[in-house]
């Protein structure tokens, strides 16, 4: 008998603790949101170049208010957008390169995704299209942003004519699930 007294307390205890983590759970509140940067793009000839820039997103004013209690992104979406576009010359002009993103602290891309013969031209002006290309490495880039609410994006190629300049607008839609306790 003593050995069951003496048990009930370590039971009581782990069930305690079981208790507080499903309370926590059940305090998690998830919230759909946006996290866009502008990446200024200016190439003066043709040869490879690589832009970047940061992904924050705290700039988000309802991420902002959660910034030390989220617990996970999940990115449901990638949009890109050519603003702002100028060029020396009408003709089509073609971008090969790829698109990548890396921890705030990087100095290349972690994970990328290619981009072949994206006509710039075509596509200026035009809104937000979503980049379906980067897909397999959205669960990497929740990750970046769940680890430091922000990831640094990389644009590395080449155009088929230069010079040429213009913002590519990056949108991420994200699902954030955060814990206000």
């Amino acid at each position: 008998m003593k050995t069951y007294h003496s048990l009930l307390p370590i039971l009581f205890l782990s069930a305690g603790f079981f208790a507080c983590d499903k309370v926590e759970e059940l305090a998690d509140i998830n919230f759909n949101t946006t996290v866009t940067t502008t990446l200024p793009v200016a190439a003066i000839n043709t040869d490879e170049a690589t832009y970047s820039i940061l992904l924050n997103a705290t700039s988000d004013p309802e991420i902002q208010k959660y910034a030390d209690k989220i617990k996970k992104y999940e990115i449901t979406e990638l949009l890109v957008a050519v603003e702002n576009y100028s060029a020396a010359t009408t003709d089509e002009i073609y971008f090969n390169g790829d698109l990548g993103f890396g921890t705030i602290n990087s100095t290349q891309a972690a994970s990328t995704c290619t981009i072949s013969n994206l006509n710039v031209t075509h596509v200026k002006g035009t809104g937000d299209f979503a980049f379906n290309a980067c897909n397999s490495i959205l669960p990497d880039i929740a990750d970046m942003l769940t680890a430091d609410n922000a990831a640094k994006v990389y644009l590395s190629g080449a155009f088929t004519k230069a010079p040429l300049s213009f913002d590519l607008n990056i949108t991420a839609k994200v699902k954030v699930t955060a814990n206000p306790l």
